[in-house]
C-alpha cells in the first residue's frame, strides 16, 4: 500500500508519525506500507520519504503566507504529480486546512481518495468550509466527540476516532516524576513557555513572555523557566534568540534560569507550576497534563484586523475552554489572552495571580480532571466490534486502511476485464 501523507506543521509530524506506525501494524501479512509527502523529523524517522519538508512551509497568520506562497504553490504542485509516478492508493491530510484545500482538491481530479484526520475547526469560524469538505474528501476523521454530528449533519462521511493526545502523553507522569526526570527540586518555582514552533511566532511572543517570567520572578524569587521545542524548530537559532532577549532584560540573568531544550514538551508542562502555552494543540495537550496555564496569542497587527472584522468570531480560542463545553455568558476555565487582550500587564498579572492563589489553581485542576474524563474512557472507544479496545491512532489507521479497500473494490471489475483481454503468457496482443 503506498500513501501520501501530508503533515505540515510541529503538532501533525507527531500525530502522523504515531498514524503511520499503526498503519503499519494493522497492515495485512504480506503487504508493506510506502509512505512519502509532507513531514517532519519524526515522520521521517517513521519511514516517510519526505518530497517536501515540513519546515519549508511554516507560517502563521495572512501577512506572514505571502512570503511563503512561491514555496507552498511548489509543494502543491509537486505533490500532485507525484500521483502519475508514485501511484497512491490513499492520501492523508493532517490539519492544515488551506494548503490541504487546495491539494485535495488537484487529487480527486486525480483520482486519489483523500482522508482528512484531524480536520479543521469549522465549528469555530470560517462554517462554509464544511461544503468544501463534503466536496473533496472520502472520509474525515473527528478527534473531538462533537463534531460527528457537525459534520454527518451536512452529509460528510465522518468517524469520530478520539483525541490521538491520548496515544502519545504520558498521562500517568507525575509532577515529582517529570521534574526528578528534568533535575528540578520539589521546592523550585517553575515555569514553562510554549511560544510557539514558527518563526513569526517567535517574533511575536519570545520577548514578552521572557519579560514575564522576568517580572514574575522580581515579585516571587528566583524561577526555572522551560522552553521546550518541537521536533521542527532550529534549537541552536532558539537558543540564541532567548539569550539576546535575556541580556537586554535588566536582572533576568540572576532571576531566571532559562532552559531550552527539544522534543520534551509533556515532561515540561508536567513539571510546570505553571504555564505561558501559545494558543494551539499544546494548550490541550497542558490542560490534559494537569499544568495551570493561560491561552496567549499575539500575530501581525493586520492578521488581527482580518481576525476582527472579517471572520469577527466572539468565544474562546483555546482547546481547553472549546472542548470543555463552554457556554455564552459564562466565563473561560483557562484565562485567555489573545491580540489585544496580550499585553506586558495583562501577562505579568496572570501569571502573578496562577502562582500566589492556590484556590485557582484548584478550580483549573477540577476543570483538567473533567476535560480528562470527557476524552477518555468509554467516551473516546468506539463500542461496537473489536474496535473497542483501539486507541485513537489505531481507529484512525483502522479507517484509512478500511477506504484504501473500498477503493480497490470499485477498481476490481475494470482491472478483471483488463486482465481478460491479455494473453496468459502476457505477451503484446
Amino acid at each position: 500500500m503506498k500513501i501520501l501523507i501530508s503533515a505540515a506543521e510541529a503538532s501533525s509530524d507527531i500525530h502522523g508519525a504515531v498514524l503511520l506506525k499503526a498503519l503499519r501494524e494493522q497492515a495485512p501479512a504480506g503487504v508493506s506500507v510506502h509512505a512519502y509527502g509532507v513531514g517532519g523529523p519524526l515522520l521521517q524517522a517513521q519511514g516517510l520519504k519526505s518530497w517536501v519538508d515540513a519546515r519549508e512551509l511554516l507560517s502563521m497568520g495572512f501577512t506572514e503566507v505571502l512570503g511563503k506562497l512561491p514555496r507552498i504553490f511548489k509543494a502543491l504542485a509537486l505533490l500532485a504529480g507525484s500521483v502519475v509516478t508514485e501511484r497512491p492508493d490513499v492520501a492523508v491530510v493532517i490539519d492544515y486546512p488551506d494548503f490541504h484545500f487546495r491539494l485535495a482538491k488537484r487529487l480527486k481530479k486525480k483520482g486519489v481518495p483523500v482522508v482528512y484526520y484531524i480536520p479543521p475547526k469549522v465549528w469555530v469560524w470560517r462554517k462554509k468550509r464544511i461544503e468544501v469538505i463534503r466536496a473533496l474528501f472520502t472520509k474525515v476523521l473527528c478527534i473531538f466527540p462533537f463534531e460527528k454530528k457537525l459534520y454527518e449533519d451536512a452529509q460528510v462521511p465522518a468517524r469520530y476516532v478520539g483525541n490521538p493526545l491520548l496515544d502519545e502523553l504520558p498521562l500517568e507522569l507525575t509532577q515529582s516524576q517529570a521534574r526528578a526526570s528534568l533535575g528540578l527540586e520539589p521546592s523550585e518555582k517553575v515555569l514553562v513557555i510554549l511560544a510557539g514552533s514558527r518563526p513569526s511566532e517567535l517574533d511575536q511572543h519570545l520577548v514578552p513572555l521572557l519579560t514575564t517570567a522576568r517580572n514574575v520572578a522580581e515579585k516571587l524569587g528566583k524561577i526555572v523557566v522551560l522552553m521546550p521545542l518541537p521536533q521542527t524548530s532550529d534549537l541552536q537559532s532558539v537558543k540564541a534568540r532567548v539569550l539576546d532577549t535575556l541580556f537586554a532584560l535588566p536582572d533576568a540573568e540572576s532571576l531566571l534560569q532559562v532552559r531550552v531544550t527539544q522534543g520534551n514538551s509533556a515532561e515540561c508542562m508536567v513539571a510546570a507550576d505553571v504555564g505561558l502555552i501559545k494558543s494551539g494543540t499544546s494548550t490541550l495537550e497542558a490542560g490534559l497534563l494537569n499544568c495551570p496555564h493561560i491561552v496567549v496569542y499575539k500575530t501581525s497587527w493586520f492578521s488581527e484586523w482580518v481576525f476582527r472584522k472579517w471572520i469577527q468570531y466572539e468565544g474562546p480560542v483555546g482547546l481547553v475552554n472549546l472542548v470543555s463545553g463552554w457556554e455564552e455568558g459564562k466565563p473561560y476555565l483557562v484565562r485567555e489572552l489573545i491580540c489585544e487582550e496580550f499585553t506586558q500587564e495583562n501577562l505579568t498579572r496572570e501569571a502573578l495571580a496562577l502562582f500566589t492563589e492556590p484556590a485557582r489553581r484548584e478550580t483549573l485542576k477540577r476543570g483538567f480532571a473533567r476535560l480528562r474524563e470527557c476524552m477518555s474512557g468509554d467516551a473516546n472507544r468506539v463500542k461496537s466490534g473489536d474496535a473497542n479496545r483501539l486507541g485513537p491512532s489505531a481507529l484512525a489507521a483502522q479507517e484509512i486502511w478500511a477506504v484504501v479497500m473500498a477503493s480497490r473494490q470499485r477498481a476490481m471489475p475494470s482491472q478483471e476485464l483488463e486482465s481478460k483481454r491479455l494473453p496468459s503468457s502476457g505477451a503484446a496482443p
